[in-house]
């Protein structure tokens, strides 16, 4: 375990510095407690998953999204042209809003790790977190670098002190919250003053739903729980003290269904985004937004 990972980890439950015991675990000797680790990648689940008090629904989602990850491969490769042009144009862009002097980067829900693969050894140091144990494995596996690390934690405890961030990725994951207030609260904790927050979400969904066969209550297709458009991100980032810079609206919806998307794509970034830019000012219809805000004071 890299020793600059190892400086910024402390335990979820009292915030207590932690020791490396053997390569298996790593101690809080305060009060005890023993976080394992499998594969160079810790683990800061908590034993009995809570349910957030301002929900009326019994989801787990951490035991959710264990199985979702053992059942779907993040890494695979897509099969849909159109999708994987889109997500490729959306990754871009996201890490194009990263701030040049970020020293230490934080990916929230890493998926697929496509940040840890762009700042593969770079000076910048990314850590790989997802509430699945095989997603942060794979991350760690296929890009192995002194500058990236992986972890397996719950946003809602998360394994660092305050201020510890230089900038927060989370894409695709606020939709998938039980309370995105307090998502947004608790990556705002461990972000340095002045720090960015870059969140991407699907922009005003229409959340489709289908009755589960097994449960027999209505279930959001792929998990999306909310919704979002300008004026509640813009809400939420108020009451949570983050100052918006940007939002930029991506991939429009025309140049998705007349498949213009792949012929945009063959001529590189920079068409895609001018062309993907006039598209969504003449037909303000797009896949995603990308919301860039700073940590303020207050």
């Amino acid at each position: 375990m890299h020793k600059w990972f190892l400086e910024i980890l402390q335990s979820p439950d009292l915030g207590n510095k932690l020791t490396l015991s053997d390569c298996n675990t790593l101690t809080d000797n305060g009060n005890g407690f023993v976080y394992p680790i499998c594969n160079n990648v810790p683990s800061f689940l908590p034993q009995q998953e809570k349910e957030n008090n301002t929900s009326n629904t019994n989801f787990g989602y951490i035991a959710h999204y264990t199985k979702d990850a053992e059942v779907f491969d993040y890494h695979r490769d897509k099969k849909d042209k159109l999708t994987e042009a889109s997500v490729a144009m959306l990754q871009k862009t996201i890490i194009k809003q990263v701030p040049k002097n970020t020293g230490l980067l934080l990916d929230v829900g890493c998926g697929c790790a496509y940040v840890a693969k762009h700042f593969a050894n770079t000076n910048v140091k990314v850590v790989s977190l997802d509430i699945a144990q095989v997603n942060a494995e794979k991350a760690l596996q296929k890009y192995p670098a002194p500058n990236h690390a992986a972890v397996v934690a719950d946003v809602y405890a998360l394994p660092f002190a305050e201020n510890t961030f230089d900038c927060i990725i989370a894409s695709e994951i606020i939709e998938h919250t039980i309370d995105p207030q307090k998502f947004i609260a608790a990556l705002r904790r461990v972000l340095k003053p002045e720090g960015t927050l870059i969140i991407s979400t699907p922009y005003k969904e229409r959340i489709e739903y289908s009755l589960c066969i097994h449960c027999n209550c209505a279930t959001p297709k792929n998990a999306h729980l909310h919704s979002f458009d300008k004026n509640n991100m813009h809400k939420l980032h108020t009451n949570s003290s983050q100052k918006i810079e940007k939002i930029i609206l991506v991939g429009n919806k025309l140049l998705l269904h007349t498949r213009t998307i792949l012929l945009i794509k063959k001529m590189g970034y920079t068409v895609w985004k001018c062309s993907d830019k006039i598209a969504n000012k003449l037909l303000p219809k797009a896949q995603y937004f990308i919301i860039k805000s700073k940590k303020t004071n207050r």
